[in-house]
């Protein structure tokens, strides 16, 4: 089983081998993979610092510190906001395949102009991309 937070759900839509640091990307790929060859992998999700986190180098003994001193209070509302919209609870177990089928259910591509706005990654057009797959079958 894996642990990932609300918003990281999101990410792994438009994950395409960029990130923070090699030790990142890295394990970001590996678990990206793990969902891929088994859609029934379990994950239980969360609204603070994940095994995707454990590897970024801007988390901290306070968690997350992406955007300066009290990003982890921000990334932890925008993980509630995403769990809320997919109607997924926090501590709760899923399978992959079952929130994929969630995030194709509950959001479209430009939601994420609203969830994730200020994110670095948004620009490039990557989740909206994934979204819109997950969308259209």
């Amino acid at each position: 089983m894996i642990q990932v937070r609300g918003h990281t759900l999101l990410c792994f839509q438009g994950f395409r081998g960029e990130g923070y640091s090699p030790a990142f990307v890295e394990n970001m790929t590996r678990i990206q993979q793990d969902f891929s060859r088994e859609p029934q992998m379990p994950v239980r999700v969360t609204d603070a610092p994940d095994q995707v986190c454990a590897s970024c180098p801007n988390l901290s003994d306070g968690g997350c510190h992406l955007n300066g001193p009290g990003s982890e209070k921000e990334m932890a509302e925008q993980d509630r906001d995403v769990l809320r919209r997919l109607g997924l609870e926090k501590g709760q177990v899923y399978s992959w395949g079952e929130i994929l089928h969630r995030i194709g259910q509950s959001l479209k591509p430009d939601d994420l102009d609203e969830i994730c706005e200020g994110c670095r990654w948004l620009p490039l057009g990557y989740c909206k991309e994934g979204i819109r797959r997950l969308t259209s079958g």
